[in-house]
This record gives structure tokens, sequence and C-alpha cells, in this order.
């Protein structure tokens, strides 16, 4: 007997084998026990999810000589027969080839003779979407009112093709992309079944490869099974080009912290093993975005269908990046990732953008250089100011000697803000707000602020000035956080101005009228994408 390949001999032959398509299974078995089944039903999702195989599998619940279930024996003539496609009363048909009127004439004179051993005659028409618009017309009426004994199935990977004088007259169920770890629960169940040795990490890479598809991922094991015994993550990515989330977490910090020697080190170790850098930068991609998702949602297991080794990866790069520049890098590999797949040295351009991209960390934020060109110096970061205290503490440790006894401390503790500008103190302060209350940080951003002795005042212009009650609100929470900083009390005052405010709309034309603005954006092919006010403009 020929070999039978793994995604004929694991064909799901029961709804509890369908894996990744719950709700559609229990809402088919509910109208089988309830003796509600459509004369029509529209299976639609990807390839490899179980449409047909579902489709059959109600055939044999529907024909099954044990009678009306949903638990069908599989083991009468009738479902043996649906199993290996020899059944008389299921025809499969191939929309891609029967696209003609003249098919469907042929097939409404066949729907009227009754099942020749069976209690229904199932249609299965494959790739429905691919019938031309004159043979969905032809098929109207028999559709809408078919003999009592016809069941029609059709299976679509596009269901926007399918008219929608179509889909009025039919069940419409669509098929999801199976989760990964779903593939993988399978995927060791078969291996072990079959007696196949592979590694968990080198299922997980089976599984991200198939992309949601259950007949992807066990074509691609069929693949690798017969290439070897033992299957490993370093055979698949030798086989497939496929590259394992180490390598791509490496990368990505190699790239968000500018490591540029590293980032030409790992894509050189690609290109040593064969990785195809074209599929190596899809990866990338997805990783980047997975990585920016998870700054911005924090928990992600209903969003995104992670491992637990991506999981683990993305947690530690979550805190050495933010979103802005994630967003940064994921925006411009969008953008050069076309160009990549039709490079002629598809290495050399991967290396160029990496590099190109690497060199955001050591850029300044605008707000940050917008300070220092007003003269301010920058705002000290909460880790910063751990780092301070933590060489204060060193370097008194030294002073007084290994193994003296330290000073004790009777006066209020010093903190690294006491002698700095309250400009600088403000910063801190905002930022630290804006860690804890975002809204407040947006309002306090809204106000123009000027600074005195000892006293800082917030002014609200024209509209703007509803912002004022809710932060006058804060005002202790506010305090609270400036007396820890510097170490003593600073007063604020919260005031409001009807001026009329100048929106960021006119700012921005006002921008782009600049000639010098201008020759930037040209030089630099770029674009405005926030403009803050000058508070010091007069």
């Amino acid at each position: 007997m020929s070999y039978l390949v793994l995604a004929r001999k694991w064909r799901p032959q029961t709804f509890e084998d369908l894996v990744g398509q719950e709700p559609i299974s229990r809402i088919l078995k509910n109208a089988i026990t309830q003796n509600k089944v459509a004369h029509a039903y529209i299976f639609s999702g990807p390839r490899g999810v179980g449409k047909t195989t579902t489709a059959r599998i109600l055939a044999k619940t529907l024909n099954c000589l044990s009678g009306h279930t949903p638990d069908p024996c599989g083991k009468c003539p009738s479902c043996t027969a649906i199993s290996d496609g020899s059944s008389m009363d299921v025809s499969e048909i191939d929309g891609a080839s029967n696209t003609g009127v003249d098919n469907i004439r042929d097939l409404r004179e066949r729907v009227r003779y009754a099942p020749s051993g069976g209690r229904y005659k199932i249609y299965i028409i494959d790739e429905a979407h691919m019938l031309s618009t004159s043979a969905f017309n032809a098929l109207l009426k028999t559709l809408e009112e078919p003999p009592p004994h016809v069941i029609f199935v059709l299976a679509t990977t596009e269901p926007k093709k399918i008219p929608s004088t179509v889909l009025s007259r039919c069940q419409h169920l669509p098929f999801r992309r199976i989760p990964g770890q779903k593939i993988k629960e399978r995927l060791k169940f078969i291996c072990n079944a079959d007696s196949i040795k592979a590694e968990d990490s080198a299922l997980e890479m089976i599984a991200r490869a198939a992309d949601g598809s259950m007949r992807d991922s066990l074509t691609i094991l069929d693949q690798i099974a017969s290439f070897s015994e033992d299957i490993t993550v370093s055979e698949i990515k030798n086989l497939l080009g496929l590259t394992d989330v180490e390598t791509l977490s490496k990368l990505s910090e190699a790239v968000i912290e500018g490591d540029r020697k590293s980032i030409i080190s790992i894509i050189s170790e690609l290109t040593n093993t064969g990785t195809d850098l074209k599929a190596f930068t899809k990866d990338l991609l997805q990783f980047i975005r997975n990585l920016l998702i998870a700054k911005i949602a924090g928990d992600t297991e209903d969003i995104m269908d992670l491992s637990e080794e991506e999981l683990s990866a993305i947690t530690d790069l979550k805190g050495k990046t933010t979103e802005e520049h994630t967003a940064l890098i994921l925006s411009e590999l969008i953008k050069t990732e076309p160009g990549i797949k039709s490079a002629f040295y598809p290495r050399i351009a991967l290396e160029m953008i990496l590099i190109r991209l690497s060199l955001l960390s050591h850029l300044t934020s605008i707000n940050e250089a917008l300070r220092i060109v007003s003269g301010h110096q920058p705002a000290v970061s909460s880790q910063e100011i751990k780092s301070q205290k933590s060489e204060n503490k060193v370097k008194e440790t030294e002073k007084r000697g290994i193994g003296e006894p330290e000073a004790k401390i009777t006066h209020s503790p010093i903190h690294p803000f006491t002698h700095s500008p309250i400009q600088e103190i403000w910063y801190a302060v905002l930022e630290k707000i804006d860690e804890t209350n975002h809204p407040l940080y947006s309002k306090l951003n809204e106000g123009s602020v000027s600074f005195g002795d000892g006293e800082i005042k917030i002014v609200f212009n024209g509209g703007l000035s509803v912002h004022a009650e809710s932060v006058k609100e804060n005002i202790p929470f506010i305090k609270k956080l400036l007396r820890d900083l510097s170490g003593k009390d600073i007063s604020i005052n919260i005031e409001t101005a009807k001026t009329k405010s100048v929106t960021k709309k006119d700012l921005k034309e006002k921008a782009l009228n600049n000639p010098i603005v201008k020759e930037a954006l040209e030089l630099f092919e770029g674009r405005i994408v926030d403009v803050i006010p000058n508070t010091n403009e007069k």
C-alpha cells in the first residue's frame, strides 16, 4: 500500500477531533440533536482549518446507519464510504473546475433523484467563490428550495466573493485560524502516536510556520519526519529556513540598544546557515509587532497567540524600550520590507535598515531637544535617580572606609535634586505623573508653565481653561511629588486666561509655511508628527 501522508491519515473523523473550531462543532451538533439541520451552509475561512473535513463529518452524522446522531459510528458502510470518498450520496465538486452554467444545470438534474443508500444527498462545493455569476444565478432557485433529501455545503476561502443573494439563502459559519498552541498540542499527540521524536521548541516553530493552518503544519511535519528521525530546531532551521525565537529576540535587542556589531554578527550567522532573509524579515516584523502590542496592552493573552518562549522573550525586552521607539522601528521595517523582498542582495538591504534603526537609540527625542534649546537641562528619569543614589552611596562608603559604621541621618534625606533647578524638578515630576495618572499628565501639558523662586505657575488659555478645575483637585498630589524630589515645599498656582488659544492645526500650518521647515522636510523626506508651542515666544 502506498504511504498515506499525515494530513490524510490524521484527518478528523468526528466533531470531537476538530481542533480550534469548537463553536462550529457545537452549533452543528445541536442542530443535529434538535433536528434543525439547514438545507444549505457556507463554510468560510483560511486554508487548512477544517472546512471540507467538517462537511464530511456532517455528511456522516446525517447518513450513519446507526441513526441520526452527532456522533457517527465511523464503522458502518456509509461512514467508511464517506471517509474514503467513494460514497454515492456525497458529491464533492471542485468549484474552480466547474464554474459554468452547464455544470450547475447538470447538478440541478441530479438533485431530483433520491439517495442510493443514506437518508440525504450532500453536495460539497469546494472553492465556491470561483463559480461564475451566471452559475450562481442558475443555482439560486435550487439552493433556496432544494428537495427534502438534499443538503448543500459551500466551502470558500473568500466569502466576500459570494453574492449576497446566495449568502441570504445559506447559514454562514466562519472558521477561524487555529491557535498555535493548539496546533502544537495536536502535533505532539500525532508524534507520540506515530513514534516521531520531536523537540517541543521544534513543534512550536512548525506551528508558527503553519500560520493557523492545521493541514500546513502536518505537511511540514511530514516533510521534516522524512528528512530526520529526530526532529530538532536546528534541522527545521536548516531545511525550511525558519528562525527561532531566541535569534529574533537577540536581534531585536541589538537594534533597540544600538549594538551594531551584534546586528552584523547575527545576520552573518543567519546567512551562513542558509536562512531565507526575506522570510526572516517577515518573522522579525511579527516579533516587533508583538513587542509593541505587549507594551501597549500589557496582558496579551486574549490578543496574541504566543508560545511560552516568545512570551518570555518579549517580557524581557519590554523594559528596554518605549512605545514610541518600538512603533518607529516597526513603521520603518514595514516601509522597507518590500524593498528587501525585491532586492538583488537582501543581506545588504537588511543590514542597512537594521543599522539605520539602531541609530535611533542614540537620538534625542523632540521634547528633550526642545528643552535643551530652551536652555533647560534634560529631565532626569527615575532610573537615573536610583543610579545616582547608588553612586552616592558607594562614594560615601569609600570615604568612610570598609568596616566603619555608617553615620546616622537625623535630618531630611539628601535627594539628588536638592540643588537642581526648579525646571528640572518639574520635568521629573511630570514623568512620574505620566506613569500613574496619564490624563492628569496630558492636562498639565496643555497649560503654559512659568517658574519663579519656589513657585510654579500654570496658565490655561481660552478653551483649555476647562482643565483648570481638575488640575486644582490634584494639587496636593503634585505638591507631594515636588516635595519628595526637591526636599522642600514648592507652591503651585493655577490660573486661567480668556485669550484665544492657538490650535495645533494653526501651528502646523504655520510650520509648513516656514521655508526652513519646508527645506528640511524635502531634504529628509520627513513629515510633521507633532507641533509644540514655544511658551517663551513673545
